[in-house]
């Protein structure tokens, strides 16, 4: 069920409450029970045309001139509905035309369209804060909107108790201007350390007394300066309860936000500790498994498959753990390059047709390097430079003087077959190293690939660190 359907049931509702009201009132009375019904009938029409038909159709649609026509022509057609039952309804011997500008109808017909427009105010500031993104201005506006509403209500109610009671509600919404400032400035200041205890009290004194004098004057001049020192004790005693109060609530909401905060940083602590066991667990289960495999491989004297699961072990922790890693030591990447190279050279020893080469030196500086950047040249070199049915040759050299590296990579070419699933994959490897030389030793690299029908070429001099500094700038 929607809101103009609600809106109509209620409207309805009160409408007929309101008429049966009056029937059992003037039911002796029948030419001012049939006015109060005109009335009462020209209201409810008013009243369902602006809240069912003009607000939602014209105003909602963006038809603002089309609405405020509407709108004029709608209460020029209650007025003068309301100025007919006047005059031919026997409530006065004026004529139409005097009683178009003399009778009352003026007024209720004012009244009620103030009330239809206070009514879509109230419910349009409602939309706003509810579907608004919160901020602190929309905060500190419905929280005032809210007190001011219901200060009213109760300065309204006091009157049937006593008109002084009521004049002294007025200061009601002095109390929230204290509490908005205690809770959204000064506090805030004193906890930064912006303000001190002493400033801090001095500045709460005076921003009091300077709010409330708008709120003691019209207290004043509404009750007809009947009112002195009950204004005054009336200020003293709100400011003491608010105050305090805004204090030690402040306070209390910090200190729970900052345990809400800590439990929370355990709980990821907790969850990060329990993921870093289980990626341990994971690898450990899957190095326990190699092992047996390799076992059995020397059981079965299968030599060369033992050798083959020992490298690919020894390959698999340094990816678990210095790919990790912003940096490493040169030596531990040069390691990694061997195990890998040795590993390919198992597959391809029997294969006389396949000549592999290379040179690379110990080191023994503690030179720095990042993870996996010198492998995917050697992998491209294995994965498009090897065939177990064609001659196949590849050449790699290293060589370290002081802080230049320099690597060449010579292999031969055989295309991959388009059925093979890594040939839409080919170059992606080379592409990603480019893109990390890029960013960590932008100006201090040099790169070169050449490709002839029958060999690819890859020349690369690079500007290392040391001490894991390994990116100039």
């Amino acid at each position: 069920m929607n809101l103009r359907r609600i809106e109509f049931i209620l409207i309805t509702g009160i409408y007929l409450f309101l008429m049966l009201l009056i029937y059992t009132r003037t039911a002796n009375e029948q030419s001012h029970a049939m006015f109060y019904q005109i009335i009462g009938l020209t209201i409810f029409l008013t009243t369902i045309s602006f809240i069912c038909y003009l607000r939602p159709y014209l105003f909602g649609r963006g038809k603002i001139d089309w609405g405020i026509g509407a709108t004029i022509l709608l209460f020029i057609l209650s007025w003068s509905a309301i100025t007919w039952c006047y005059s031919n309804i026997n409530i006065n011997n004026n004529s139409w035309k005097d009683n178009f500008f003399d009778s009352p109808s003026f007024p209720v017909s004012l009244f009620t369209f103030l009330t239809l427009f206070a009514y879509e105010g109230i419910k349009t500031w409602f939309y706003y804060f509810s579907y608004k993104k919160e901020t602190l201005i929309r905060k500190i506006a419905k929280e005032a909107f809210i007190v001011v509403i219901s200060g009213s209500l109760l300065t309204f109610i006091s009157f049937g108790l006593s008109s002084y009671l009521a004049y002294l509600t007025l200061a009601i919404p002095y109390g929230y201007c204290l509490y908005a400032l205690q809770q959204y400035l000064l506090l805030e200041h004193l906890e930064s350390g912006k303000l001190n205890r002493a400033l801090y009290t001095i500045f709460t004194i005076i921003s009091a007394i300077l709010t409330y004098i708008p709120f003691a004057s019209i207290i004043k001049i509404a009750s007809g300066a009947r009112l002195h020192n009950e204004i005054i004790l009336t200020g003293l005693l709100i400011s003491i309860m608010i105050i305090p109060l805004t204090y030690i609530l402040y306070f209390n909401q910090r200190k729970q936000s900052r345990q809400l905060v800590n439990l929370r940083n355990e709980l990821g602590q907790t969850e990060s500790d329990l993921k870093l066991l289980q990626s341990q667990i994971n690898p450990h289960f899957l190095f326990n498994v190699m092992n047996t495999i390799y076992g059995i491989a020397l059981q079965e004297n299968a030599e060369r498959t033992a050798e083959g699961i020992q490298k690919l072990g020894d390959m698999m922790r340094f990816m678990l753990h210095e790919n990790q890693q912003d940096s490493i030591l040169l030596a531990r990447e040069i390691e990694y390059l061997k195990e890998y190279i040795d590993l390919q050279t198992l597959r391809t020893a029997p294969v006389e047709m396949i000549k592999i080469t290379y040179e690379i030196p110990e080191v023994l500086e503690s030179h720095a390097i990042a993870p996996m950047l010198l492998i995917p040249f050697i992998e491209n070199a294995f994965k498009h430079g090897i065939s177990l049915n064609k001659p196949s040759w590849i050449r790699i050299h290293l060589n370290i003087d002081k802080d230049i590296l320099k690597l060449s990579v010579y292999n031969s070419i055989h295309r991959l077959n388009e059925r093979d699933p890594e040939s839409n994959k080919s170059g992606l490897g080379l592409d990603n190293v480019k893109h990390r030389l890029n960013l960590l030793y932008q100006g201090n690299y040099e790169l070169h690939i050449e490709e002839t029908p029958i060999e690819f070429f890859t020349f690369l001099t690079l500007k290392i660190g040391k001490n894991s500094t390994y990116a100039y700038s």
